[in-house]
């Protein structure tokens, strides 16, 4: 009579073998980077809070994950070559790249901090050395498909997809419900016929929801149109898409993995030094322009003029809707001094200052889109920051720029406000060190393009190539006056 053998159960062969061999290396991973980063973290959660678009990030490891699981399902038949001194060099070697980013890199972009999140990519990389070190190259490189997912939702390319989509929550929940689509149809492809099925059948639930929310809970933060539709397309489709496939049947028994525990404690030395290096580097210090509390809400967004100069013109832009939501406003009155003052111009003309009011629901949002990036920079050079009290309790920041393309230095002082629970006001005075009564003055409006070269000459040559190191603060005492008077006659008009 034959015995009987009794097979394990799903939950046996589950925990016995992607416990031992997976999960707890996966702890190991997971717990240096959340210490390496936990700024980073800190920082995009206050983000969430703060309703700015940046929060998007949090949910990009789980979508990451589930592309990881499919290609995980779609593993066989791989080679047993293993080349241990390769993975360690490989996985140093990206430590110290993802230290470097934070590090070096990104103290260069300190005020660009929040639009470019470079702390984000580092924190990318230093996951990839980390599974090297843990797992081995050759195991890394077959889930290629989910480093590029990660790598390519990186902040920049997301905010800039979000400001040409328009910028308002509804384009937010969209690009973000397109990586959720983009996770889903990679984990289901086994054919490309079926990953398209599932990631389209992912992005048309998530938008059902998506108008759903827009339509009933217009008010909701961006996080909400960004978080609900994407997670409940995912695990309505996902977990569909699996069980329509898989029906409750155990994973697959994976190739064994190269890498052995001794190896993989010595490789976990690296990831845990690497990362209490990286929990060393502070967050850059973006100099933002410190937020005042401001008189009554008007009602509109223009600035009394204050006594001793006339309003020549007003003109409103369209653009800030794409970068701070619908309901921005920013208008620009062009003031003229009534009487020449000799102190700012030897041949008694009188001075003319664009003053621009940047309005939008928090001033949060100030802080992703500081005051020189509202401009195309170019080839042009900005001074260092200096601040200046202006009265009742008002802090503005001065600096100048050096602009090659119009052939002049252009100075501005720019401070913020919070006029009511639902209006800040960043208020810029401009002038230029052309007198002349038709004087160009620069227009603010960002260019994607320039200012990427910008970003990129920096990271070549430093920024050096866009500071101006022995500014001429001509305006300096001209713009200073003239930003008090226009303080006080807002809080006079109150």
């Amino acid at each position: 009579m034959t015995a009987t053998v009794e097979q394990p159960s799903f939950t046996e062969r589950f925990f016995t073998r992607a416990l031992r061999h997976t999960t707890r290396r996966w702890i190991v991973i997971v717990a240096a980077t959340v210490i390496a980063f936990h700024s980073t973290w800190l920082q995009l959660i206050d983000e969430i809070r703060a309703g700015t678009t940046g929060g998007y990030v949090l949910i990009v490891p789980p979508l990451v994950a589930i592309v990881a699981i499919g290609i995980t399902r779609q593993r066989r038949n791989e080679l047993p070559i293993h080349d241990r001194q390769t993975d360690i060099i490989t996985a140093v070697l990206l430590l110290l790249i993802a230290l470097a980013i934070k590090g070096l890199l990104m103290p260069r972009y300190a005020t660009n901090y929040q639009v470019m999140h470079l702390d984000v990519l580092a924190a990318w990389v230093f996951v990839c050395g980390a599974c090297v070190a843990m797992f081995g190259l050759r195991v890394t490189a077959a889930y290629w498909q989910a480093w590029a997912m990660l790598f390519l939702s990186s902040p920049v390319l997301y905010r800039i997809v979000l400001v040409e989509s328009g910028g308002t929550k509804l384009a937010a929940g969209q690009v973000t419900l397109v990586l959720a689509a983009t996770a889903i149809g990679l984990a289901t492809r086994r054919t490309r016929a079926r990953g398209f099925f599932y990631g389209s059948a992912t992005f048309v639930t998530g938008l059902f929801v998506l108008i759903l929310i827009d339509q009933r809970w217009p008010d909701a933060s961006i996080a909400v149109s960004q978080y609900v539709p994407a997670v409940i397309a995912t695990l309505v489709v996902g977990a569909g898409a699996y069980l329509w496939t898989y029906r409750g049947l155990a994973p697959r028994t994976l190739p064994p993995n190269p890498v052995s525990i001794p190896q993989a404690v010595r490789g976990a030395l690296c990831i845990v030094v690497a990362a209490l290096l990286a929990a060393l580097v502070p967050l850059p210090d973006q100099r933002l322009t410190p937020v005042s509390e401001g008189p009554t809400y008007s009602g509109t967004a223009t600035q009394i003029v204050p006594p001793g100069w006339v309003q020549l013109s007003s003109v409103d832009y369209d653009w800030p809707r794409a970068y701070f939501r619908q309901g921005s406003v920013l208008r620009r009155q062009m003031i003229r001094a009534e009487e020449p003052n000799p102190d700012w111009d030897r041949l008694l003309r009188p001075r003319t200052v664009a003053v621009q009011t940047l309005q939008v629901r928090s001033p949060n949002a100030f802080a992703v889109y500081p005051t020189e990036s509202m401009y195309e920079l170019g080839m042009s050079r900005v001074s260092p920051k200096e601040y200046v009290e202006l009265g009742h309790g008002v802090t503005a920041e001065y600096f100048t720029v050096v602009d090659d393309n119009l052939l002049l230095t252009w100075s501005l002082l720019s401070f913020v406000w919070v006029r009511s629970d639902t209006v800040a006001q960043r208020v810029s005075l401009l002038t230029v060190d052309n007198h002349e009564l038709d004087a160009p003055f620069p227009q603010p409006e960002p260019n994607t393009v320039t200012n990427a070269r910008t970003l990129l000459r920096v990271l070549l040559r430093g920024n050096g190539t866009v500071e101006d190191t022995e500014p001429e603060y001509k305006d300096r005492s001209m713009l200073i006056e003239v930003g008090r008077e226009l303080v006080e006659a807002q809080w006079q008009g109150e």
